[in-house]
């Protein structure tokens, strides 16, 4: 029998003591679950919680409504004054990150509607993808920066595609094409991303928790030999530089000028 033991405004913690599983849902659905500061402050309270209770040997990550998440909430963002400033404040994010992919228990993503933007670092940080077939995995639709999230999902579809999605603005892969790329695990028909993972939690659970624990590390510190986590936190200095740009400046009045619909129709126009 499932039990909800603790339930917060924007994170949602759903336990199923017999399965050995968790499910984590974000919960802004009016926002597509889009991040702000508190979201991500009872995203990191929640795993933190969950990594410490040794009766979950594994987490599912979902959105609720009709999306994993939008991404960044760009109404609630920060501005900064200088590039450090910028690179601060991006270098905090990554952290946030870094503690997703760091976190002990396997950790497995459940994608219905849209993964957008830092959507997708989260999701790649993760151990285990569900998706949608109809799911969008969608990069910024205007560009505003520049190398944070395609040097992380390069890992998981490789260079000529993390190339399409980062120089095209707006590009996207559908849940389908994700899972053809190596992005996903699996994917299945829309409206049961949630039921798959689930199914899939249940089996990684029935090995011993210890076990999980040293499976991930072997494989963490392969990639940790590779580079992964390099790659995940330079992002945040090629952003950073991006935002210097003379062009960005352009983009900024392109989007005053048009607004931000007319600003991202511009840019996808082929």
């Amino acid at each position: 029998m499932t039990e909800v033991l603790n339930e917060t405004q924007l994170v949602l913690i759903e336990r199923d003591a017999a399965k050995k599983t968790a499910v984590l849902s974000l919960n802004r659905p009016e926002k597509l679950n889009a991040f702000n500061n508190a979201l991500l402050d009872q995203l990191m309270d929640a795993l933190a919680e969950l990594a410490d209770d040794d009766d979950i040997s594994a987490v599912i990550l979902r959105g609720n409504g009709r999306s994993f998440s939008a991404g960044y909430d760009v109404v609630s963002g920060y501005s900064s004054k200088t590039a450090y400033q910028d690179w601060r404040n991006l270098q905090e994010k990554i952290d946030l990150w870094e503690r997703i992919y760091r976190f002990p228990k396997p950790l497995i993503a459940s994608i219905e509607g849209h993964c957008l933007g830092g959507a997708t670092m989260l999701v790649s940080c993760c151990d285990l993808v569900i998706v949608s077939e109809t799911a969008n995995i969608g990069w910024p639709s205007i560009p505003l920066g520049g190398g944070l999230l395609s040097p992380v999902s390069l890992w998981h579809i490789g260079m000529r595609k993390a190339k399409e999605l980062s120089f095209i603005a707006g590009n996207s892969m559908s849940g389908e094409e994700a899972a053809d790329l190596g992005w996903a695990n699996q994917a299945v028909a829309e409206g049961t991303a949630l039921e798959s993972a689930q199914k899939m939690a249940a089996r990684v659970a029935k090995t011993p928790l210890d076990l999980l624990y040293l499976k991930k590390q072997a494989l963490n510190k392969v990639y940790d030999r590779q580079g992964f986590v390099d790659s995940l936190r330079s992002g945040a200095e090629w952003d950073a530089i991006s935002h210097t740009a003379d062009s960005i400046g352009e983009v900024k009045a392109l989007m005053k000028d048009k607004g931000l619909k007319g600003a991202i129709k511009h840019f996808g126009q082929s």
